[in-house]
């Protein structure tokens, strides 16, 4: 008995993988960027992919804590998540995102750092707390340090010390 296929369904044409595809996906992972022999930041996600022609990272679920000069912990931002654009030197961190440090913290939906001058900017509604003084507004520029806060239509609570007001 003899079987044979026909010449049509030996020459099908395989198309261009879609460019929107990962070169790489990696589940439950622990990364380290350094700086010479200084840890810049490191970066804990539960999933990543990556793209390396862009110089993209897509990661999901992410802890990212940043390191001083000292290497001493200067920012931890965690988000749902989070995009690092490494051509253009910007983290994007999407979805109850919170940026921690010794000055406070910042609660906003998005945010992003321009790690080139250290500015982070959230243009959604954010929510800044330090020591126990709660500010809200939208708009908000400031540094990994919050070493100064810049945001529109701000509302506050907290305990304001006479000395402190200068009109």
């Amino acid at each position: 008995m003899l079987t044979s296929c026909q010449q049509d369904s030996l020459q099908s044409a395989t198309g261009v993988l879609p460019r929107d595809l990962p070169d790489e996906i990696s589940y439950n992972v622990k990364l380290t960027q350094l700086d010479n022999d200084r840890s810049e930041y490191y970066l804990e996600a539960e999933k990543i992919e990556r793209f390396y022609d862009r110089r993209l990272l897509y990661a999901y679920k992410v802890t990212l804590t940043t390191y001083d000069k000292n290497n001493q912990i200067s920012s931890v931002i965690k988000a749902d998540t989070t995009i690092v654009d490494d051509a253009r030197n910007l983290i994007f961190a999407n979805g109850n995102a919170i940026l921690t440090s010794p000055n406070g913290t910042v609660a906003t939906q998005k945010m992003v750092w321009d790690r080139s001058v250290d500015e982070i900017t959230a243009p959604l509604m954010v929510t800044i707390t330090r020591a126990g003084d709660v500010m809200r507004g939208q708009n908000l520029r400031t540094n990994s340090q919050l070493s100064y806060v810049e945001m529109d239509a701000v509302s506050a609570e907290g305990i304001v010390k006479e000395k402190e007001i200068k009109w």
